[in-house]
């Protein structure tokens, strides 16, 4: 096997290795509250691995600028949003997981999930990080381009959630609509998605073989993960469910981006999703 290959089994096995343990005390215990912390404590390992793990027999100072920056970039991104996650699960309990936390075999799905999506969102990470040192180019254009684009994504996100928990902790059965959120009801899932697409723009210039660019998959997956399935559509009917009979929040969802910051634009006609019942997400307004 490639030193590549290598290194790419190693970190799926390291993620692999951390949710099984986290889902066996989680079962035992018949708790959710440890499902965050395992992801970003399954990142965090898996991106100093992928960073140490030079089998190349380079040193870390032949590591190139992009190689450093994504993996500090990964690392601070995990950090900040596990413990945030973690903070607020230890305060309000995660009605998603009422159905599993019944059923041992149904439990293991969210973990095996997290395994999936820790491993694909970050795969131009663990990619650029096995390349060796010397295979990266010099520094590049898209390098900056990228880092730009994590960062605003970054900052978005985190402005999103602390001006949520803000609200919600001196207004905890209302829906926000200030700050970013005037300018789109997703707003976290929106800097979510961008600082993804800024990672794999940080990291093309150091994809070596033709093959690596399938790690496009990153944003992709994150994209569609959000909107499709974890993300938007349970919070999306939650909400519907929570305040969907009430005029100010028909009017906010007329007015407001869904997803891209936009200027709040003139009340229309709009469709609200279905208020049947479903487990209530705490991502989004």
């Amino acid at each position: 096997m490639t030193p590549l290959g290598t290194s790419l089994l190693v970190t799926l096995a390291i993620d692999f290795g951390i949710q099984l343990a986290a889902y066996v005390v989680s079962a035992a215990l018949h708790t959710e509250r440890l499902y965050d912390l395992s992801g970003a404590l399954a990142y965090l390992s898996c991106d100093v691995v992928a960073l140490l793990w030079r089998q190349s027999g380079e040193g870390l100072g032949a590591l190139a600028f992009r190689q450093v920056a994504a993996a500090i970039a990964a690392f601070v991104w995990s950090a900040r949003l596990g413990s945030f996650l973690f903070a607020r699960v230890l305060r309000v309990e995660d009605k998603r997981f009422d159905s599993f936390k019944k059923n041992p075999a149904l439990f293991a799905i969210p973990f095996f999930m997290q395994v999936v999506w820790i491993f694909l969102a970050a795969l131009p990470v663990w990619v650029v990080l096995a390349n060796p040192g010397s295979s990266q180019p010099g520094l590049a254009w898209s390098d900056i381009v990228g880092l730009v684009i994590w960062a605003a994504g970054f900052v978005f996100e985190v402005v999103a959630d602390n001006q949520k928990s803000a609200f919600k902790k001196d207004h905890p059965n209302d829906f926000v609509t200030t700050g970013v959120w005037a300018y789109s009801r997703y707003a976290n899932y929106f800097g979510e998605v961008t600082l993804w697409i800024g990672m794999f723009v940080l990291c093309a210039a150091g994809f070596v073989e033709p093959w690596q660019w399938v790690s496009i998959v990153s944003p992709v997956f994150e994209f569609c993960l959000i909107w499709f399935v974890s993300g938007v559509p349970l919070a999306e009917q939650n909400a519907a469910k929570r305040y969907g009979s009430r005029a100010d929040y028909q009017d906010y969802v007329a007015r407001t981006s869904k997803f891209i910051p936009w200027p709040p634009r003139q009340r229309g006609a709009v469709t609200l999703p279905s208020s049947s019942s479903v487990p209530e997400d705490n991502g989004a307004a």
